[in-house]
């Protein structure tokens, strides 16, 4: 006997197989409770920034000398995919974006940290040191708002501070962020009236503050045998200080600061960033889990840790919820073990009810006990519970069942035969494991694709595969060991002959009417799938579906320029009116919370979560409903009250996405050097984009020109007065914008201490002409009206590149019912005509869901003739033929005829997920196929069948093993379709129609081509 044999093994210690069996239960069961759960296996986010501040200069000047030269290094990175950068007043933005197919990217950003370095070298001096931020990809799944009635700022922060010490000591928390922080400064407020009385400037003023706060060693002395350090005092440590300041006047005079001043401890104004609750000022917690963490073991502590801090804190300071990912998974992964349970027991009710009680237990035990190996084999692996592996699960199911039916129905029809239990499993086992074996490979191979996809997409589905893989293995593993130990347990010892029903009678009258016009079966399969690829035409097209999350943002934008002030307000007014109609007293209460983040955008708190930074004219309003069903409801009245009393807001409502990030769904980049001609070709497009139906809120990234004051120093008389460029430009910025003299020292926080223009005069552009210069050699001042003059100036607010090429994006959003796959299909005649009239150095690209799901389905095809190449070899290998793996390759296509007609019937759409479907569909069709022909020639070999009769009794004994595959894997599908969620429908629909579809053809189209390659005529 073969040592290597597993079945004989198996037979000969079935004790010892039993516990075995019962170790895989019991083992399998605690993997499946300690695997670690998400909502989903994620994606590496492959962008850094690299942020340079550079104050006081212009978008062009920032553009030309920081942004260019270091994007200049930065492209010299071969895993460069794009760079895309951001110009602003005082500020470069640069995007780095890494090609997907790199993984490990620690190296690449400490690459990218020592070009930018190199890169510095050649920048201006005034700029910050360039910020290189690589953790832009992190997600922060967990927000807690902390709000009060009375406290301030500063005591919320302090609140928030030992808050945040409390979750970080949590073992899988990785980072907790502070945001709508206000920071603390220390206002010196002057009139420029008083000071020019007293015949001294702001300039002098901040040099006698500068002077005055030093951190400064004095040296050290040595006395006898010690060394003592000298330390002057002078430093500020309190506000009284600052105040007593000594200013020394012109006349011999001494005053205190107090007496020509105003010193006030405030926070900055006008801020930068702004976050409020329910339209009321709040202070948020954001929390990251680390990257082995479990996030519903964080959620269940974080919920623990809450209700202690707030048993702790003083009446009327609340925390509060704003998104909580961990219930999110939760609910995620429940939902899904609650599909998986309800397609097992189907499975299972199938199996009892079609092959009987005994042979359906045999059957139905492997069920269960393949899962359950394969949560061991997962956790081995680190391969997570989420929403793809839970999915592939129970595509799985169908398929691991083929396995214990084909070893049950063979040891079934070998003892009545006459064979022993042991002698029937023993030859079944010989004659089956290698064909199950390859039709396990096989069905695996066909989704290689997507474990090799270099892309987001393929990160994201490439778990698949892997539990594909796993289980159909383990499934192979019991048929060949447990399936014969408990058929010698539980099968009848004296098997009676059964007879065929009168399915089998019609099916074999159908086999002969299909062989005899084998021909005119082939051409009308083939008439009905061209016509079936015509219907797909038909249905509608979508990368990835929204979330059905209950959540939703609001973006807003103002035209570019606009101040923080009125952002706010114009925001303020919004959450007015989503609190009165959607969460006040007198409303339905549709709304949970809404959290505003005003100048910024949200944190990454959702993985596909389109992160924008800092920009005074942008705000994001996070809002959580009640019910899902109520969301585009609350959308679109939202939308219209903007519309309706903000004309010159721009705005966005959008669903949380799935898959990887896609800022709009339509988005066309327009690059070239020359700005105006790029303006003009984007105004064509716009217009062109408005007559399209289904198409709404059309705008471009770059916004309208601001206007600017330009001060025109005469070069003549500001040398005559003894002022430089730099006594007008401190004296100005002291003046408007206030000038940071210095800092001190507040505990263990710096703060500002800065020096301005009382309110009265601060903003008054009527008085910017008596504005005194104080020259820094003479001492002198002199009104800046007596050496430059005023004038206004337009210029580009922002300017954006790709690539080191100026870039317009023109992008739009699709209205309910329309999807924006289909749109650029009408677009795009237009933009070929349009591109002909473009000069050279000019070109247009999509982007959007069109650039987004052709590199996702880009980088699955691209490994598809790897997929072909190894299911042929695997066939070939099996059948030592190729006519057979054409005949079963051929195939494949035919399921396509049922997908198109599932997805129209049922009124779904085409996606990446739809792909997905006709890739597993593929796999169970070859392995329907590889049986059926190896059944022939076992009868052929066997049972001594000439080749017309193998073909008849390969397929009658076949009929049941397919229809049985077909039928556990439609109904373990169905509750995946009707509760999986918009995500997973038509994939579901896609496998279940496909196979219907494709199982008659196989049962009835693989015998047909099968007679036409061999030739094969009735005896």
């Amino acid at each position: 006997m073969n040592k290597m044999n597993i079945t004989s093994f198996a037979l000969k210690n079935d004790k010892v197989t039993i516990v075995f069996s019962l170790l895989i239960f019991f083992y399998g069961i605690i993997s499946f409770l300690d695997l670690p759960r998400a909502k989903d296996p994620g994606f590496i986010i492959r962008t850094a920034t690299v942020v340079t501040y550079f104050p006081g200069a212009s978008a062009k000047r920032v553009e030309q000398l920081v942004t260019d030269k270091l994007e200049k290094e930065i492209q010299q990175m071969a895993e460069i995919d794009f760079i895309s950068s951001t110009s602003k007043n005082g500020v470069s933005i640069i995007f780095v974006n890494i090609l997907e197919k790199y993984k490990k990217m620690r190296p690449i950003w400490d690459d990218l940290r020592r070009k930018v370095e190199v890169g510095t070298r050649s920048l201006p001096q005034g700029i910050t040191t360039p910020i290189v931020n690589d953790e832009f990809g992190d997600v922060y799944g967990t927000m807690i708002s902390i709000t009060s009635d009375g406290l301030t700022y500063e005591e919320l922060k302090d609140i928030a501070d030992d808050a945040k010490d409390i979750f970080l000591r949590l073992d899988d928390v990785a980072k907790v962020d502070i945001l709508g922080e206000q920071e603390e400064v220390v206002y010196i407020e002057y009139d420029n009236a008083k000071l020019a009385n007293l015949n001294i400037s702001a300039s002098y003023v901040k040099n006698i503050l500068e002077d005055k706060n030093i951190v400064l060693s004095g040296g050290n002395i040595k006395i006898d045998s010690n060394r003592l350090s000298i330390e002057p005092s002078g430093n500020y440590e309190n506000i009284k200080q600052i105040r007593n300041t000594i200013i020394a006047l012109p006349t011999g005079e001494r005053v205190y600061l107090k007496d020509i001043a105003r010193v006030k401890k405030s926070y900055k104004t006008p801020s930068s960033f702004i976050t409020q609750k329910d339209s009321e000022p709040a202070v948020l917690l954001s929390i990251s889990m680390k990257d082995d963490g479990d996030i519903i073991r964080m959620g269940e502590e974080i919920t623990n840790k809450m209700q202690e801090v707030q048993s702790k804190l003083p009446l009327g300071v609340q925390l509060d919820r704003l998104f909580n990912e961990p219930k999110i998974v939760q609910g995620i992964i429940d939902n899904f073990v609650s599909n998986l349970l309800q397609a097992i027991a189907l499975v299972i009710l199938i199996m009892l009810f079609t092959l009987g009680l005994r042979t359906g237990f045999i059957v139905a035990v492997l069920i269960p006990m393949s899962i359950l190996a394969s949560f061991i084999i997962m956790s081995v692996f680190d391969i997570w519970l989420d929403q793809v592996s839970l999915a592939a699960l129970i595509i799985s199911l169908g398929l691991l069942v083929d396995s214990a039916i084909v070893m049950s129905e063979s040891i079934m029809v070998l003892r009545q035969n006459g064979k022993t239990i042991v002698e029937a499993s023993l030859q079944s086992a010989k004659e089956l494991k290698v064909p199950l074996l390859t039709s396990a490979l096989t069905t695996s191979a066909a989704f290689l694709p997507i474990f090799l996809a270099k892309s987001s997409t393929g990160e994201y589905t490439n778990s698949i595969f892997k539990v594909v893989t796993i289980t159909l293995l383990c499934s192979w593993f019991l048929a060949l060991t447990l399936t014969p130990v408990l058929s010698k347990y539980f099968m009848k010892k004296e098997p009676k002959e059964t007879k065929r029903s009168k399915f089998f009678k019609v099916y074999k009258s159908l086999i002969v009417l299909a062989l005899k016009y084998k021909k005119s079966v082939v051409f009308i399969a083939f008439v009905i799938f061209i016509a079936s690829i015509k219907l797909l035409d038909l249905v509608p097209k979508m990368f990835f579906p929204p979330s059905s999350e209950s959540s939703f943002t609001v973006e807003i934008n103002l035209p570019v320029g606009t101040a923080i002030e009125t952002t706010t307000k114009q925001v303020s007014k919004i959450e007015k009116f989503i609190k009165e109609k959607y969460i006040s007293e007198n409303s339905k209460k549709e709304v949970v919370n809404f959290v505003s983040f005003i100048g910024e955008s949200a944190p990454r708190f959702w993985l596909s979560y389109d992160q924008k930074l800092a920009s005074a004219e942008y705000s994001t309003i996070l809002i959580n409903v009640q019910e899902f069903e109520q969301m585009a409801k609350i959308r679109k009245e939202i939308e219209y009250f903007v519309k309706e009393n903000f004309p010159d807001m721009q705005i966005s409502t959008k669903s949380l996405s799935m898959g990887p990030p896609v800022k709009k769904p339509i988005e066309i980049r327009i690059s070239g050097k020359d700005t105006e001609k790029l303006f003009d070709i984007s105004s064509q497009i716009k217009q062109e984009l408005s007559k399209i139906e289904g198409i709404k809120n059309i705008v471009d990234d770059w916004g309208l020109r601001t206007k600017k004051l330009l001060i025109n120093i005469d070069e003549d008389k500001a040398l005559q007065e003894g002022i430089s460029n730099l006594d007008v430009a401190l004296s100005l910025q002291t003046s408007l914008s206030g000038y940071q003299v210095t800092t001190f020292r507040k505990e263990d926080t710096l703060v500002p201490l800065i020096l301005r223009s009382n309110e009265t005069t601060k903003d008054d552009i009527n008085r910017l002409r008596t504005i005194s210069v104080f020259s820094q050699t003479s001492g002198k001042n002199i009104p800046l009206s007596q050496i430059a003059t005023i004038e206004v100036a337009y210029e580009e607010s922002v300017i954006l590149r790709r690539d080191r090429l100026k870039t317009i994006i023109i992008g739009a959003d699709v209205q309910t019912g329309f999807n924006a796959l289909e749109k650029f299909e009408e677009i795009a005649p237009f933009m070929e005509e349009l591109a002909k009239s473009f000069e050279l150095g000019y070109y247009y690209e999509f982007g959007g869901e069109y650039e987004a799901s052709g590199k996702a389905n880009d980088s699955i095809v691209v490994n598809l003739p790897l997929a072909f190449m190894a299911i042929l070899l695997l066939m070939v290998t099996q059948f030592n033929s190729l006519r057979k793996p054409i005949i079963i390759l051929t195939t494949i296509p035919l399921g396509i005829i049922g997908v198109s007609l599932g997805l129209f019937i049922t009124g779904s759409y085409f996606g990446f997920m739809t792909l997905l479907g006709i890739i597993s569909l593929s796999g169970i069709v070859i392995n329907n196929a590889i049986v059926l022909l190896e059944r022939i020639k076992l009868e052929q070999e066997e049972n001594n069948f000439s080749h017309y009769e193998a073909i008849i009794e390969a397929c009658l004994n076949r009929f049941r093993p397919i229809l049985l595959t077909t039928l556990t894997t439609v109904f373990g599908l169905v509750p995946l379709w009707y509760s999986g969620g918009i995500m997973w429908e038509p994939m579901a629909i896609s496998i279940i129609f496909g196979l219907m579809v494709s199982t008659l053809f196989t049962l009835l189209f693989v015998p047909s081509l099968y007679a036409i390659f061999y030739k094969v005529k009735k005896d």
